[in-house]
C-alpha cells in the first residue's frame, strides 16, 4: 500500500520570476575570449570530457544570450569561434 503525502496546492496568477543570476565556472572563459582579439580558440578544462565541456558551454552561452558565440567539438577538442557580422 503506498504512503500519502501531505502537501499544499495554490492557485497563483502570476509566476515569481527568479531575480538573481548564478555565476558559473564557464563565465571567466566566455568573457575573456570575448574581450580578446581571436576569432577562433581552443579550450580544454581539467577534470572535463570533451563532449560534457561543448555542452555545458553552449548551455551557458545560451543562458547568458550570446548568439555571436560558437561552440564547436574537433577530433577531442572543443573550439570557441566568434561568428562574423552579419
Amino acid at each position: 500500500m503506498s504512503k500519502i503525502v501531505k502537501y499544499e496546492m495554490k492557485p497563483v496568477t502570476i509566476k515569481r520570476v527568479k531575480l538573481r543570476t548564478s555565476k558559473s565556472i564557464f563565465d571567466p572563459i566566455i568573457d575573456e575570449f570575448l574581450r580578446g582579439d581571436e576569432t577562433l580558440v581552443e579550450i580544454t578544462v581539467e577534470g572535463r570530457t570533451t563532449s560534457s565541456l561543448k555542452s555545458a558551454l553552449m548551455k551557458r552561452l545560451e543562458k547568458r544570450e550570446e548568439p555571436d558565440v560558437e561552440v564547436t567539438l574537433g577530433y577531442g577538442v572543443v573550439y570557441l569561434e566568434k561568428k562574423p557580422p552579419t
